[in-house]
């Protein structure tokens, strides 16, 4: 599979091009030990999608890893501690009218490190509107990559030797690149035609 040509790809780039990267945002195949390692090392962001293996459940935790109240509520994810690599998660808004609220039990603030399990504790957290955000430009490149694949045919690529290969992915992606382009300015002239009328 891909995953295992990551961690050397993602030396390759610090190599070439160190401190340039500050996210990976990598599907659920990429979901290895390993690889957050690495990119802990080379202080990158990991959004990666969870991919449960022969796991039990994780106790006092939701499927996002944030904890839970008493009464099994999530805590909303507040903000990172870049200096102790923390994470903060504030009481759920359920909680105002629990009658637990003032029990020992119920804490106000968790504070979570994330050097526990790099899997489960990223920055962003998982599940948050910054995670969701970041992810979200990961199916866009996913949705052009199938495009250039099926209307480009760069799945069928029968070259022999790699420089041919590369020559033709540069020219397919060359035609992608200028089409978009040209699409973009020709409907923002049409905006600026629609706006003066």
């Amino acid at each position: 599979s891909d995953s295992k040509a990551a961690i050397p790809l993602l030396k390759k780039a610090e190599d070439q091009f160190p401190g340039h990267f500050t996210t990976a945002i990598l599907d659920a195949g990429y979901d290895y030990e390993p690889i957050y390692r690495q990119l802990h090392e080379y202080q990158m962001r990991a959004v990666i999608p969870y991919n449960v293996r022969n796991e039990g459940e994780y106790l006092g935790f939701d499927e996002h890893f944030r904890p839970t109240c008493v009464r099994e509520h999530s805590y909303r994810y507040d903000s990172f501690d870049e200096k102790y690599r923390t994470l903060k998660f504030t009481r759920p808004k359920e909680c105002a009218t629990c009658p637990l609220r003032d029990d020992s039990l119920c804490q106000k603030v968790f504070k979570i490190k994330c050097d526990i399990d790099l899997r489960k504790f990223t920055y962003p957290a998982r599940g948050s509107e910054l995670w969701k955000q970041l992810y979200k430009e990961r199916t866009a490149v996913e949705r052009v990559n199938a495009y250039l694949k099926q209307y480009f045919q760069l799945n069928n690529v029968r070259h022999r030797t790699g420089r041919k290969a590369k020559l033709h992915f540069n020219l397919v992606t060359f035609i992608y690149n200028a089409c978009k382009l040209a699409v973009d300015r020709l409907n923002a002239l049409s905006q600026v035609q629609i706006q003066a009328a």
